[in-house]
């Protein structure tokens, strides 16, 4: 291209087009064999169009054909070449044709603009200079999912999507990096690809990270994390692989500390509801039910767990049989680290639990109050009035399953009683009552 431009300054134009188109092939021909080491097509095109320059033959024509018929450029950019073959057909040989100044500029502006600065094909010194800049401690200013998000696809704009695998693979060699910032800002980058949810993007980061890394513990962090940016990532994986994914979050489930924070997508908690929230629950149910399981006993007053299991009946189910347990448990701790929770989770709760379930999680608490938990107590002498929700399901069922209310009472707690007796001794609060915000009429014998 310098040549070119000493050309046209020396008003040789038919020079400066015969240069640069020269140039721009042997520029293509370079970006198709990097491309080529991760693209299958390209390798093919590139070693054939190398052939055919090597014998001497006329290539140019092949590798613009190819390179339009696998899509490598956009059909705009196919277009100019065959205006820019044609131009310096007519340039090159004997056809009366005189180029102009203009046309030289032309052709010399385009080929810089349109090809030889853009990485119209894949190449390895974009995707490492993403990599090496990746060591500067502002590359990721902020750690807020939408911003990073903004951040990478701001990064990857100017990549060829064949360029995509490359930079997948140089990114999980450098999470292992003893350079702290370049193994942090390389997770962050994973994690932003993951965020933007692009097919191609997920099936590599299912490849290359997922799939080839889920048996490797030093890579047990970066595995939960994008699943926790995008639980569909699970979605396509093979058995022996899901297995893997499984034993990583059992591990991490175990390893739960009340130092790390559901927000963080390193958590159990925000991996397993990503997961639940995109997976059919049948499949959800077949891959992960023991972690859930483990995950319902661990974190069982965790909102975010609940809110995943909305329209995941048998999944809810599961989980109800658990908090069950604990809020009528025996053991006086469990008993009463339900009854300091369940405020925090009564809205969730209740949008998900049948009125019977309603009622059969209060009857639990007065199962422990009965054996002294004292918070459960502290619950009963209320009336659940901190509850509302949960209380006016548990009411609705006493009273319109008079019958099946008293069966469980007379099984749980012993009570001879009928269910609307039950509500008013235990349901009511006495000032709701009398100010008419209780539909239940007061009674004065049990």
């Amino acid at each position: 291209m310098r040549e070119a431009m000493n050309c046209y300054m020396a008003s040789a134009y038919r020079g400066c087009v015969v240069l640069s188109y020269i140039a721009l092939f042997d520029d293509l021909l370079a970006k198709l064999g990097e491309l080529g080491k991760v693209n299958a097509a390209a390798k093919t095109i590139h070693m054939d169009a190398t052939k055919r320059k090597g014998n001497q033959d006329v290539f140019e024509s092949y590798l613009m054909d190819q390179l339009g018929s696998n899509n490598l450029i956009s059909g705009l950019d196919v277009d100019f070449l065959t205006t820019l073959r044609k131009l310096r057909n007519k340039s090159a040989h004997p056809s009366g044709h005189k180029p102009s100044p203009e046309e030289a500029r032309f052709i010399f502006y385009e080929t810089i603009t349109r090809f030889l600065s853009r990485p119209i094909l894949s190449t390895t010194q974009l995707v490492g200079e993403i990599v090496v800049r990746l060591s500067n401690v502002n590359f990721f200013p902020t750690i807020v999912f939408e911003e990073m998000k903004a951040i990478v696809e701001e990064e990857i704009s100017p990549l060829h999507d064949e360029a995509i695998p490359q930079l997948i693979a140089k990114l999980v060699v450098a999470i292992t990096s003893t350079d702290p910032t370049l193994a942090k800002n390389s997770s962050y980058f994973l994690i932003g690809l993951a965020l933007l949810d692009q097919d191609l993007v997920s099936k590599e980061l299912r490849t290359r990270v997922l799939t080839a890394k889920s048996d490797d513990p030093q890579y047990s962090p970066i595995v939960v994390q994008l699943l926790s940016a995008n639980g569909k990532l699970i979605i396509g994986l093979t058995p022996a692989c899901l297995a893997r994914i499984r034993q990583v979050l059992s591990k991490q489930i175990d390893d739960i500390t009340p130092a790390l924070t559901e927000s963080k997508l390193l958590h159990p908690t925000s991996a397993l509801t990503s997961i639940v929230v995109h997976l059919d629950e049948a499949e959800l149910l077949t891959n992960f039910k023991s972690e859930l399981e483990k995950l319902f006993d661990k974190r069982p007053y965790s909102q975010k767990l609940v809110r995943a299991l909305i329209n995941r009946p048998t999944t809810f189910a599961s989980y109800f049989s658990t908090i069950l347990g604990k809020a009528g448990s025996s053991d006086f701790g469990t008993a009463n680290a339900f009854a300091n929770a369940i405020e925090d989770i009564s809205a969730e709760l209740s949008a998900l639990a049948s009125e019977e379930q309603a009622f059969q999680l209060l009857v639990a608490v007065l199962q422990a109050a009965s054996w002294g938990a004292f918070d459960a107590k502290g619950l009963r002498q209320a009336k659940f009035a901190s509850i509302p929700e949960l209380r006016a399901k548990a009411i609705t069922f006493a009273t319109a399953s008079a019958a099946a209310a008293s069966a469980y009472l007379a099984d749980k707690l012993n009570l001879p009683i009928s269910g609307e007796n039950f509500v008013d001794e235990y349901f009511t609060d006495e000032h709701a009552r009398y100010t008419g915000r209780c539909a239940i009429k007061p009674r004065s014998v049990r």
